[in-house]
């Protein structure tokens, strides 16, 4: 049988983060997310085996499990692949050897770990399909498989945002009407731009975003009002930018994520730290024109957007205030699943 070999591309979010989360969205007057897929993919490669034993390795994580499928069940190691093996394998299947390996920084902010379970997904549903046991599951499909799986794992509400960045690839619009969420995915637009302007910057600080959206979330649905004007007022600046970006207005689709980023911070000052601040001073200092922390905060990766021109000054100025710069860009693809 043929090697599997899938990757999938990691997110930076431009607005409208945490409103992906069910139902928030559907309680608000204005709602969308966006956001632009990063080339720091997830590749998983999956072989499907002649006996029983299932052998996974995780190159970044440095840690490899080998034995049958209920010998892996109970193992606390790789909980993300073991979810996704006890939902989509079964004993009854030959035997698998999979390596997982993630250019993204744990805890990055840049959606890392439902990239991985999208592309996870993505490969033993191609496995599946090798040995005879199929299923069949399209975009929409795949997001609420992984979703879910996640969500079951990490025992607390997954946005969707994620998912759709790793899935499409390029500049998502997500609009949540009843029912299933759109999703406009443009390959290129303000790609270019994107491009040239990004540097990425990690602030040595992981964070669980899951956790802090988590305390947003529950804060909501409490009902406290300021966190429902707040989010309406995120929402309607998140979907100006969709305008933005679908007439490639770049520099207003920067002013928007701006503005929207100083209500996120209103909103939970948390999301930023020592770290950020510091790297965000610097770097404004020697001239960006955006910086915003990726995620939940409490750390992670930054996005910083500058003129072109600065780019090596931002990565000077970040590196000087403790920060380690990632060699990422626009990624207008998104998952693929090839077999070798």
């Amino acid at each position: 049988m043929k090697r599997i070999i899938g990757t999938a591309p990691t997110r930076v979010d431009l607005a409208g983060g945490t409103l992906d989360l069910w139902p928030i969205h559907h309680l608000l007057d204005h709602k969308a997310t966006v956001n632009f897929a990063v080339t720091l993919p997830a590749t998983v490669t999956m072989d499907v085996r002649t006996d029983n034993v299932i052998s996974v390795r995780s190159e970044d994580q440095n840690i490899e499990l080998k034995g049958t499928y209920d010998a892996l069940l109970s193992s606390t190691s790789l909980p993300l692949f073991t979810s996704f093996l006890r939902h989509l394998w079964s004993a009854e299947f030959p035997g698998l050897t999979v390596t997982l390996a993630a250019k993204s920084p744990a805890g990055a902010g840049l959606g890392g770990s439902s990239c991985l379970a999208v592309t996870l997904a993505s490969c033993f549903v191609a496995a599946r399909n090798q040995i005879g046991h199929s299923i069949q599951m399209g975009d929409h499909e795949l997001v609420e498989c992984a979703r879910d799986i996640e969500a079951r794992l990490i025992a607390i509400p997954t946005g969707i945002q994620d998912y759709w960045g790793a899935v499409r690839g390029g500049l998502n619009v997500i609009k949540f009407p009843p029912g299933r969420p759109e999703v406009q995915t443009i390959q290129q637009g303000c790609g270019k731009e994107l491009a040239e302007s990004l540097t990425l910057v990690y602030s040595g600080k992981s964070r669980a975003s899951a956790g802090n959206n988590w305390k947003i979330f529950k804060a909501f649905l409490d009902g406290e009002k300021r966190f429902h004007t707040i989010f309406n007022q995120i929402g309607l600046l998140a979907q100006e930018m969709g305008s933005a970006i679908k007439s490639s207005n770049f520099a207003e689709v920067l002013r928007l994520s701006s503005a929207e980023w100083q209500l996120r911070c209103e909103l939970w000052p948390e999301i930023e730290t020592d770290e950020t601040k510091a790297i965000s001073s610097a770097v404004t200092k020697a001239g960006a024109k955006l910086v915003r922390v990726c995620g939940a905060g409490g750390g992670g990766v930054m996005g910083v957007f500058s003129e072109p021109s600065q780019r090596s000054a931002m990565a000077a100025a970040a590196k000087s205030a403790g920060g380690t710069v990632l060699d990422a860009g626009f990624s207008p693809t998104g998952l693929t699943v090839r077999f070798q």
